[in-house]
């Protein structure tokens, strides 16, 4: 270990401490332990641009919130525009450094907001990184435009995780052998009445499902770097696990670590004392300098070969639509609703008929992408001008994931962070395993689009045996997360409309049954969130908004009211969020306080309380189903047409 390799590591480690010091929260120990780690990697394997962070053949790092402190200052020292004062702002109230990873901070590639995010994520970016070599290799196979490895540092609970455990069973099985996982283990008691180290023997394990385990004694710089060359040179996924022990670095008395406890000032002066930094938030300007001449010494020649092959690159279509595809993570889809037509008698179950608008989506780009569990074959989600991907199919579009149903959800968010648009299919009911993802696509901005079909009790496959209750509502209560519930194909053009340029976010939500063109919809007014559906033939005395299926039946409720005096406008609204959206005149228009407002949609009321005159007015199901045909259900729980419109009868006449 060379004097500068010491000098910088001490920095990266009392830089780390102090934001931990003065954020007032962090994990100490494992800041003491793990810098070795950072330096290894950057200072002599990581490919990465400090002047061009967003460098696209970059090799990419992923990273546990737990280690935030210690990537953040290495980030620092390597030349990153991650200045001093930031650093002294982690964790603090608008600050550009928070506690958990953004990727709008330089060097940052995607968030961790929960265990199992950061490896399920890096998987994602594995895969894409192979489905873009592919491409390139297509139109040259000597050409090494697109050729980054992707490392994921963890800590050791991120791979216990059931989702983590999939999405790597996944990797084993596709064989990424440019994804290396480092895992952090803490050789440290983390029970204080037991003592007991959670531990097990992770060989074994991962060997069965496809890894080079590489377990690594001690943290030192070489063997660090010893471990990472294994991992690139092996043919395999690769998990390194570095045990890390805390006493060396504990300088508190009966004490063998600094695991979670807060840093007091005798604590700082020591370790001050002790890796010779004087100050606080202070960095040898002279390493500094010399480690930066260092590291442009090594990545400037092949940064400048990378960009001679690019210029060359450029003159070739394709290429250059690789190029340009990473460089602004914008999928180009020249998708014009004007061009469907369809025929006045068409009728086909509504899913089928989503996967030929979404084909002619896909058609547009080879940056769309279909992944899909083992309800494939119900969700009707697939591209089908493509093969699967596999190992020996790399540039297959359609991804299957077989009953790795949460993994699915974590990989997907990892290729919408390299910018591809992908679709996730699956039936409604497995929203709630996929939750975690749905969260991290919303708050990430990512351009993840989850269709879930079978929407109510009433379209549940046999063979499926759960029906959906609060699932729809669950799904309205993410925030940044735009839902969709179309009534008909008019309503599914209308979001592919929407989709085909938007880039964050979003579900839409099918049913099974078959639908035929409902009069009075427009994919034009999808954008709108609601609209009306059927105008009122003289002066409305009543509302009924529906959504999906239910439109029809709103439809089918209000023309068979019109005898009895009552003259009702019906609303459909695909989109709760979009429709908050809009202006209040807008709203105000639609939906007039004054009338009288029903609600139908076979799902939890909650939601609907903001737009129904009262909780009676909503006809929906707040309890699991039983067992029966659908006319049998819907007269069970009152919800068949008669029922619904003796209520609305007996309320009119009441209220």
């Amino acid at each position: 270990m060379s004097k500068l390799d010491t000098n910088i590591v001490n920095n990266i480690k009392m830089l780390s401490l102090d934001m931990i010091k003065e954020a007032g929260s962090g994990d100490a120990g494992i800041a003491l332990s793990s810098s070795n780690i950072f330096y290894t990697l950057f200072a002599k394997h990581l490919k990465f641009d400090n002047k061009n962070p967003n460098w696209i053949n970059r090799d990419r790092v992923i990273i546990s919130n737990r280690l935030l402190p210690i990537m953040y200052s290495t980030l620092h020292m390597f030349g990153f525009n991650i200045s001093i004062d930031s650093l002294k702002e982690f964790k603090k109230l608008n600050s550009k450094l928070l506690g958990y990873a953004k990727p709008e901070v330089e060097g940052i590639e995607v968030a961790s907001n929960n265990l199992g995010d950061v490896i399920t994520s890096s998987i994602g970016i594995s895969l894409g990184e192979r489905y873009l070599e592919s491409l390139v290799k297509i139109e040259n196979p000597k050409c090494n435009l697109i050729n980054f490895n992707t490392f994921c540092i963890c800590t050791y609970e991120e791979i216990m995780k059931g989702s983590t455990y999939e999405a790597l069973s996944y990797a084993g099985k596709e064989k990424l052998n440019k994804l290396v996982i480092i895992v952090v283990k803490d050789d440290i008691a983390r029970d204080s009445s037991t003592k007991e180290v959670y531990t097990e023997d992770l060989e074994e394990r991962f060997n069965s499902i496809g890894y080079e385990l590489i377990p690594v004694k001690g943290n030192s710089i070489s063997v660090i770097d010893e471990a990472i060359e294994e991992a690139l040179d092996t043919k395999k996924p690769s998990i390194i696990v570095v045990s890390n022990t805390y006493a060396k670095d504990s300088l508190r008395e009966g004490s063998n670590q600094f695991f979670n406890m807060p840093l007091t000032n005798d604590d700082m002066d020591n370790l001050r004392t002790k890796y010779k930094i004087d100050l606080p938030f202070n960095v040898n300007k002279e390493y500094y300098s010399e480690l930066n001449k260092v590291i442009d010494k090594r990545l400037s020649k092949h940064l400048s070969k990378w960009n001679s092959l690019k210029e060359e690159c450029l003159k070739d279509l394709k290429l250059k639509e690789i190029i340009e595809f990473l460089e602004t993570k914008n999928v180009k889809v020249a998708f014009n609703a004007e061009n469907i037509k369809l025929n006045d008698n068409y009728e086909e179950e509504l899913n089928l008929g989503h996967s030929k608008i979404f084909n002619i989506l896909a058609s547009k780009s080879p940056f769309v992408l279909s992944l899909s569990d083992d309800n494939f074959i119900y969700t009707h989600c697939s591209i089908s001008k493509s093969e699967s991907m596999n190992i020996n199919n790399p540039t297959g579009r359609n991804i299957l994931f077989g009953g790795r149903s949460e993994a699915m959800g974590g990989i997907a968010n990892g290729l919408a962070s390299l910018g591809f648009k992908v679709f996730v299919s699956t039936p409604l009911i497995n929203s709630n395993i996929l939750r975690q993802s749905i969260k991290f696509s919303a708050a990430n901005n990512l351009p993840v689009h989850y269709i879930f079909t079978q929407d109510t009790f009433t379209n549940t496959y046999e063979n499926y045996g759960y029906s959906c209750v609060d699932e729809i509502n669950s799904l309205r209560l993410i925030p940044n997360l735009i839902n969709f519930r179309p009534a008909d194909i008019n309503e599914v053009i209308g979001v592919y409309n929407i989709l085909a340029s938007y880039k964050k976010a979003t579900t839409i939500i099918l049913g099974s049954d078959k639908t035929k063109k409902i009069e009075g919809t427009n994919y034009k007014y999808v954008v709108a969130g609601a609209y009306r559906a059927k105008r009122e033939k003289g002066e409305a005395n009543g509302i009924i908004i529906a959504t999906g299926s239910e439109v029809a039946l709103a439809k089918r409720v209000a023309e068979e009211l019109f005898p009895y005096g009552i003259d009702f406008r019906v609303v459909t609204m695909p989109s709760q969020e979009l429709f908050r959206m809009q202006n209040d005149r807008y709203k105000y228009s639609l939906l007039p306080k004054e009338l009288k407002t029903f609600v139908i949609e076979f799902g939890n009321n909650d939601l609907w309380r903001e737009f129904a005159t009262s909780e009676e007015y909503i006809f929906g199901l707040n309890k699991y189903s039983v067992s029966g045909t659908k006319e049998e259900l819907l007269s069970y729980y009152d919800l068949d047409i008669d029922s619904i419109k003796a209520k609305i009868i007996e309320l009119m006449k009441n209220n």
